[in-house]
């Protein structure tokens, strides 16, 4: 089935629409790829008219040609450097731009100078995690797991700005064909409920946290001192972990409803999930089942915070969303996995089952776009050769990044956080998700400071 049967089949354009149709011809035979990026190019940019993958040999009759190829021709053209496997290795060719290495176009005849669908893909599809998971080398939401080399390349959403270039291409040759405005900036804003209490666990974690964030400051005394104080003073600390009221109204007072992720627990623990996971219990905790039901009242939403092994386990994380769902009375469409563990081989497979969004694809140990886009989209299925159904919001900043792995540098990563949000602007259909966690407007945190400051940064009236 083509694409362009694919869209029309949705009713998206009307007759008069497809006198103007654009064509991408290519010798690939395997196109299952290209067909994803088109569709996925289509959605994010606001195309107005049907696009077709045909083979080179049926263009000569077609208009509004866009070649990919290995070699330039007098139509429209993109080199094909699809064979050309991650390695790792990119290059910056621009402030907004990096390419894998060997994807760069050698003739000035080139509509732009690389292969702009196979890098498109390679990002949007997390193709390199997925090979590195096959290989035995799993990620676990950590970047520094991630075989790219230049990890910079997470700080911009690379996939947009393709699609953007697609767009400026399409414009310059083809102007009679129709893209839609831009859209303001979605943010999903969220809270993971992790504690509603200060447990054992959550002591321990953090201190040891804290401990060693004030050993990698040990030859700076000051900072040593203040990270060391900072340390014990969490561990001997007692305030209260419920805080969803001061985010009700907050976010009341600023006009936006957030999302709430709340842990489900069932009777399968053992000791890693004792240690990592949650500890409170939504069916047993009425006050608890009160509050959640009070919020999505008052249009505030509740998503599952899937447990550490049920982003692997299909039995366990149905079980949880099912008990989520009888605690607060209402379906749940969004799931956001504890520890943002995520297995390609495993986890898209569940959600796609269970879900219609998920927010799980950030990164614990740096803000950025871990799949190089700044919207919602749908993840591919690589066994399959086809994208799953659910969607996609990206998390892309998390309160985490900045004040636990960014804790020397808070000032330079709240910028940076500020910077990423205007940088959404730039692109046409931006959605987000930015999560402060649940408990971390009490003494022991304190970040809560910097969420009413990116609300004022979007505009929301805060005091």
């Amino acid at each position: 089935m083509s694409l362009t049967q694919k869209l029309s089949k949705k009713g998206r354009f009307s007759k008069v629409s497809w006198l103007t149709m654009l064509n991408i011809s290519t010798n690939l035979r395997d196109i299952e790829w290209l067909v994803y990026i088109l569709e996925e190019f289509s959605r994010i940019n606001r195309v107005e008219f049907p696009i077709q993958v045909i083979p080179q040999e049926s263009s000569t009759s077609a208009t509004h040609i866009i070649t990919y190829g290995v070699n330039p021709s007098e139509s429209v053209c993109i080199p094909d450097r699809s064979y050309v496997q991650p390695g790792g290795k990119i290059i910056k060719i621009s402030r907004n731009l990096f390419i894998l290495k060997g994807t760069e176009g050698k003739d000035s005849r080139f509509a732009c100078n690389y292969d702009l669908f196979w890098n498109a893909f390679v990002f949007l599809s997390r193709l390199e995690e997925y090979q590195s998971e096959i290989r035995g080398n799993k990620i676990k939401s950590y970047s520094f797991n991630h075989p790219l080399e230049d990890k910079s390349a997470f700080d911009i959403p690379v996939v947009n700005f393709y699609f953007n270039e697609l767009e400026k291409i399409i414009k310059k040759n083809f102007p009679n064909l129709p893209f839609g405005q831009k859209q303001k900036p979605i943010i999903e804003y969220s809270h993971d409920v992790d504690y509603i209490r200060k447990t054992l666990q959550l002591r321990f974690k953090q201190t040891v946290f804290n401990g060693f964030n004030a050993l990698k400051s040990f030859f700076i005394p000051s900072s040593f001192v203040r990270q060391m104080n900072k340390t014990l003073s969490f561990f001997i600390s007692n305030p209260s972990c419920w805080c969803f009221d001061y985010w009700e109204e907050l976010e009341k007072r600023a006009d936006i409803r957030s999302v709430f992720y709340v842990y489900a627990k069932t009777n399968k623990r053992d000791l890693k999930s004792w240690l990592i996971d949650p500890s409170y219990d939504t069916t047993a905790n009425v006050k608890l089942q009160k509050k959640l039901r009070h919020l999505i009242h008052e249009r505030f939403e509740v998503g599952l915070h899937g447990s550490f092994h049920s982003a692997t386990n299909e039995e366990r994380l149905s079980k949880e969303k099912a008990i989520l769902e009888n605690s607060i009375g209402t379906k749940v469409r969004k799931v956001r996995q504890h520890w943002l563990r995520y297995e390609e081989t495993t986890t898209p497979h569940i959600h796609n089952k269970l879900f219609k969004y998920d927010s799980t694809l950030g990164w614990n140990d740096r803000m950025g776009y871990r799949s190089g886009i700044a919207c919602r989209y749908r993840p591919y299925d690589h066994k399959n050769k086809k994208p799953f159904d659910y969607m996609i919001t990206p998390q892309v900043i998390m309160d985490a990044n900045i004040y636990d792995y960014g804790a020397k540098h808070v000032e330079n990563m709240s910028e940076k956080a500020m910077d990423i949000l205007t940088g959404l602007r730039l692109h046409k259909k931006p959605h987000i998700s930015i999560s402060w966690h649940q408990r971390v407007c009490n003494s022991d945190y304190q970040w809560h400071e910097l969420y009413k400051k990116i609300l004022r940064h979007q505009g929301h009236k805060v005091t």
